[in-house]
């Protein structure tokens, strides 16, 4: 769950044709003489000359017709292009909506997400995803006219209710699934992955969606993560030891062990891993324990319930070494239960932190086509979504067949392609070594100032650059 939650485009030509008249000319008869004794009279007519009148048309020169665009302010697309040029990830950001026409059958899109679970419910990303589909349905012509059908199933922890979600979609001939959150994905990806049904966007759980050819997620996941921390405290902190601490769960423990702590031994730094029970609330064991090993940094993968706790802890002990937690950990009603606590946290974003064109399509698309809050994980999935609208159009421009097929070969050809509100994606499955579904694990850190995001350094850190060390 590594995103931060923030605040989010005629000559006319006149041909004139003169017609010119001719002027005729009339002959005049000589006198002819006689010779009889009698003299003859002969009178001749007098000869005439009449003039021609030629007349011609006046040309008159009509002044062109210009019209003055006036945008639709009840449209997202019309409200923006009054603020910004129109540059978006996909070229000019369209300044009149176009509705999709729903006679033409729809594109049948899956979505499985985990909700109303004590283990973790994340309703904001499904909402996000609607509200995205809602928004290219009416005002971005759908898939050239083609609306987009959104297939949802709600899942829990269980892997139970993943595998069902999975045969709901094969049953659906849906052509590709995007998610929010899926614990329980073991379940659901065999089924998958036996249809060739790509998952495209998301956050991944597991290690499995991590590692399997048919995932694309646009994301650098936990590992990434690491990444990110790992390379600022060695670059900004001159780290030399490190804590990695994490719920024990699969996901945090091999991301941890395998990724995290492999690749700070590998740059060079001492480390100690603290896994502590994933839904504790308890802290002061972890932290004392971090403490004692006298470290530089200390990174804590856990969110939601456990990132307050965590800041006011290593505050009220003292501890004095940098602590890193995820951007999940930024969302603003962990602000305000953290306090002035949040002001010593450094944390991770897989998106632009500067306010931007795309930043302010994700709040305006938000505010008018969700009826539910979708901040924080929703930033991702709405990326995830809107990128496989650019794939499945350009696979529709192209006279592809709209199949699953042809879209794992157009996102698995990818190379630093443009990537809504986030970092250009390459899914070659090499951007991360063992974990071929992170297409796109590149890490901002930021601080929060009074409210304020406030940017840790310049630029990305080049995850994919600091993994190809290990090998």
């Amino acid at each position: 769950m590594l995103v931060a939650s923030k605040k989010l485009l005629a000559a006319s030509v006149f041909f004139v044709l003169v017609a010119c008249s001719e002027s005729s000319e009339t002959e005049v008869s000589e006198p002819v003489a006689t010779t009889t004794t009698v003299a003859s009279t002969t009178t001749v007519a007098p000869t005439t000359t009449v003039a021609s009148t030629t007349t011609v048309a006046s040309t008159t020169t009509v002044a062109p017709t210009t019209t003055t665009f006036i945008p639709d302010l009840e449209t997202v697309v019309g409200r923006l292009s009054q603020d910004w040029d129109g540059n978006w990830f996909m070229g000019q950001l369209p300044v009149e909506a176009v509705e999709a026409d729903f006679d033409l059958d729809p594109v049948l899109v899956g979505l499985i997400n985990m909700e109303n679970s004590p283990a973790g419910s994340f309703p904001e990303a499904r909402v996000a995803i609607e509200a995205a589909t809602d928004w290219v349905n009416s005002e971005l012509g759908g898939i050239n006219g083609r609306p987009i059908e959104l297939v949802t199933c709600i899942t829990d922890f269980s892997i139970e209710k993943s595998q069902s979600c999975a045969q709901e979609m094969v049953m659906a001939g849906v052509v590709a699934i995007t998610t929010g959150i899926d614990v329980g994905s073991n379940g659901s990806l065999p089924i998958l992955e036996q249809n060739g049904i790509p998952i495209v966007g998301g956050i991944p759980a597991n290690m499995g969606e991590m590692k399997s050819p048919i995932a694309f997620y646009f994301s650098g996941a936990t590992p990434g993560g690491y990444g990110g921390f790992i390379g600022h405290a060695i670059e900004y902190l001159d780290a030399s030891r490190i804590v990695l601490a994490h719920g024990e769960f699969e996901s945090f423990t091999i991301a941890t062990r395998e990724y995290g702590a492999e690749l700070a031994k590998t740059l060079g730094l001492e480390v100690e891993v603290i896994p502590f029970p994933l839904f504790s609330l308890d802290f002061l064991p972890v932290l004392t324990k971090a403490a004692e090993f006298n470290p530089d940094a200390i990174v804590v993968a856990a969110a939601d319930l456990s990132c307050a706790p965590i800041m006011q802890l290593m505050v009220e002990l003292g501890i004095e070494a940098q602590l890193y937690l995820v951007g999940a950990c930024a969302a603003e009603e962990i602000q305000e239960v953290a306090g002035s606590a949040i002001e010593s946290v450094l944390f991770n974003s897989e998106g632009p932190l500067a306010e931007g064109l795309e930043g302010s399509i994700y709040e305006e698309v938000v505010e008018q086509y969700a009826d539910e809050p979708a901040g924080g994980v929703g930033t991702v999935t709405m990326r995830g979504l809107l990128n496989l609208y650019d794939l499945l159009l350009e696979l529709d421009q192209t006279g592809s067949e709209m199949s699953s097929e042809s879209l794992i070969n157009l996102i698995q050809s990818s190379n630093q392609r443009p990537s809504f509100w986030g970092h250009p994606y390459t899914c070659d499955g090499n951007q991360i070594p063992g974990l071929p579904a992170l297409c796109a694990p590149q890490q901002k850190l930021f601080s929060i100032e009074d409210g304020e995001l406030v940017p840790a350094h310049e630029g990305w850190i080049d995850t994919p650059a600091l993994f190809a060390e290990i090998g």
